[in-house]
Parts: structure tokens; sequence; C-alpha cells
């Protein structure tokens, strides 16, 4: 595994990188970093040349610009590929990632041999103001949370605030069954509790302003502009029945669009069910050229 840092316009991104063979770019979520890759690069790395960039302000980048918008992380993105001497390449994007992603495929499409959008199924909304109801529950905290710390009557009670989040999430991941029957009580349970308790404190200060630029992004447009062969990946599950399913939508949309789908999933796809994400991509990149 290879470790560094590429400039862009709008500052360092850290990136990991493995494989050789044609490009793949992965792209993480929200509030995450490259980390949730770690168990997919090794499966990946055996076809391709991986490289998992943390979006500026999370992981180790340079903090999120002010203003920051989805184009601009698609070309701070890009900038960041031709400094690793990568001019075309597939990419990969989940939930915020998939953003990103079509930011680059439709304003840089030489830039872009295959596209692969995985989301759950509130993160495949196309309409703006349907995707930002259905963020709502997900989302409305970090918005409060900032509110709430800007506002405090002093410096003491914004860090209390602070303090007091961020030891409710330790406490909430760190005794997770689920992720305790995956790996069992082992160094890659440990792996993957530092991996999500690090990515929390490095996004805490760049949370709502990810989001704002997310809400701001016309997902549906740019997706029209996207000329490159699509995966929609929908990862479903009873909790967002009700939204409806969007990836065979998102597809039909699109200029050259195809879906499948992940059943009973969450956003723990990545690092509960790499193998299944594995399949989908390998089999769908297999038959595209950089």
């Amino acid at each position: 595994m290879r470790r560094g840092y590429a400039d862009t316009d709008e500052g360092q991104m850290y990136y990991v990188e493995a494989g050789d063979g044609p490009p793949l770019v992965l792209l993480h979520p929200s509030p995450q970093s490259s980390r949730v890759y770690w168990r997919l690069i090794p499966r990946l790395a055996a076809q391709f040349r991986v490289v998992a960039f943390d979006t500026l302000g999370f992981g180790r980048s340079d903090p999120l610009p002010d203003g920051i918008t989805m184009p601009r992380l698609g070309r701070a993105t890009g900038d960041a590929m031709t400094a690793l001497g990568i001019d075309r390449s597939h990419l990969f994007g989940f939930h915020t990632g998939n953003k990103i992603a079509t930011a680059i495929a439709s304003q840089s499409p030489d830039r872009v041999g295959r596209l692969v959008l995985c989301g759950q199924t509130h993160s495949l909304i196309a309409d703006q103001a349907s995707r930002i109801a259905a963020f709502g529950p997900i989302t409305d905290r970090y918005f409060e949370s900032k509110e709430a710390q800007d506002t405090s009557a002093s410096d003491a009670v914004a860090y209390k605030q602070w303090a007091d989040e961020i030891f409710t999430d330790f406490e909430r991941l760190w005794w997770d069954d689920r992720a305790i029957k995956e790996f069992g009580h082992t160094p890659e349970l440990r792996r993957y509790l530092s991996a999500r308790i690090m990515d929390l404190l490095e996004a805490k200060p760049s949370a709502a302003a990810i989001y704002a630029a997310n809400f701001d992004f016309d997902f549906e447009a740019a997706l029209k502009q996207v000329s490159a062969p699509t995966l929609i990946i929908e990862v479903a599950s009873e909790a967002e029945a009700h939204l409806g399913a969007q990836a065979d939508r998102l597809a039909a949309s699109m200029q050259n669009g195809v879906a499948a789908m992940i059943e009973e999933g969450d956003r723990e796809v990545l690092e509960m069910r790499p193998d299944e994400i594995f399949d989908l991509l390998s089999n769908f990149l297999a038959s595209g050229k950089t």
C-alpha cells in the first residue's frame, strides 16, 4: 500500500494506492474517509490501480474550503488525479462520493472510463427537494449541532456540547454488536472501530458544510450530462422502503445507465459486505477500458 498527498487548487488531498492495471478512483461517504475502503482495496488491487482519496475536510486531507460545492470538489479530485499521473480513470463513489464522482463525470467526461454510483436509497434520489427531505432524519443533527455551538454562550459551553456528542457517538460505535459478530474480538474489530472513531473526530468541523454542498448540488441535471457507462448500485433497506426504489429511475434518466440492488443493506455495506460490492463493481468494470 502506497500513501501520500496530492496537490490541488483547493488544498492537499491524502490518498492510499495499491495495485497495477486500469486506474480506479474510490470516493468515500461522509462523515468518513478512505479508511472505509480497507477491506475492498486489497480485493480490487488484484485487477486495478486503486486510488482512494480523502475528500477535503475529511480524513488526513486539508480542511474543507469555505463555500465549497460539489463541482469544486470534483475539480479538486481531478487535480489530484493529474498529480498522480492519472489522465483517465474508472470512478466509484458512495454517498457523498457518488455526488463528487457525478460532478467529475458531468464536467470532465474525457477523464472518466466507467462510473459506479453507490448508496442507500436516500442518497440516490435525483430531485433536490425530495433528497433533502429524505436526508433530514440523518443530517439534521449536524446542522443543529453547528448552530448550537456557533450560538453558545461561551467557548466552554460549546466545547462541552462537542465533547458530549463525540462521546455519545464513541459509545454507540464501540459496543456495536453487529461489528463484534462480523469481526469477532480480533485486530480487525479494533481496526474497524478505530477507523470509525478517527473519521468522526476528523470530520466534525466539516460535516454540516459537506451536507450543505450535497443539498445544493443539482444531482438530477448533472446525471443527465454524464455520457460514461454508469452502474447505479442501490443499497436498499426496510427502513427506507417508503422512499421507493431509485436505481432504476436514475439509470433510465441517464444516457448509458444500468441498475443493481443490494437488499437489506445499510451504510456499513462497504465494510460489512465487501464481497458483494466487489463482485458488482469488478464485473461492471471488466468490460470497460480507460
